[in-house]
C-alpha cells in the first residue's frame, strides 16, 4: 500500500527530448544539443517568451557532474539563442515541475510559474 502511494507521487519522465515551444523560434538546434550530449538520459524544455527553461536527467555515472554539464548546456544553448535567458537544471524537482508546466493547458500562469521555478534554482546555490 506504502508502496502504491510513493509511485503515485512520482512523475515519469520518458526517454528523448521533449520541448514546448510558445514562440516562433525554431527548436532543432536544442533537440540537437541535447540529443548529441550522450551524459543525457532526458531533456525537456520550454521555450516561452525570451526565455528557455530546461531540466535534464543525467546518466547515473555522469551525476557527480551534474553541475558541469548544466553550465555547459547552458552555455550552448545561449549561443545559439543569443536572445533567450536560458536556463538548465539536473534537479528532479525542476525536471518535474517543467514537466507539470508542459502537461498543464494553463498558458497564462506560465511566465509566473517559470520565474517561480528559477527563483527555487537560486535559492539552491
Amino acid at each position: 500500500m506504502l508502496l502504491l502511494l510513493v509511485l503515485a507521487g512520482c512523475v515519469q519522465i520518458e526517454k528523448g527530448v521533449h520541448i514546448q515551444n510558445d514562440t516562433n523560434e525554431d527548436v532543432e538546434k536544442a533537440e540537437k544539443v541535447f540529443e548529441d550530449d550522450d551524459r543525457l538520459i532526458s531533456a525537456i524544455a520550454i521555450f516561452h517568451d525570451k526565455e528557455i527553461l530546461s531540466g535534464v536527467t543525467v546518466k547515473t555515472f555522469s551525476r557527480f557532474h551534474k553541475t558541469k554539464i548544466e553550465k555547459e548546456l547552458t552555455k550552448k544553448l545561449g549561443k545559439l539563442y543569443e536572445d533567450f535567458e536560458v536556463t538548465v537544471s539536473a534537479d528532479s524537482k525542476i525536471i518535474q515541475e517543467t514537466k507539470k508546466l508542459m502537461d498543464s493547458a494553463d498558458n497564462d500562469k506560465l511566465p509566473k510559474k517559470i520565474e517561480e521555478l528559477k527563483s527555487l534554482l537560486e535559492e539552491e546555490t
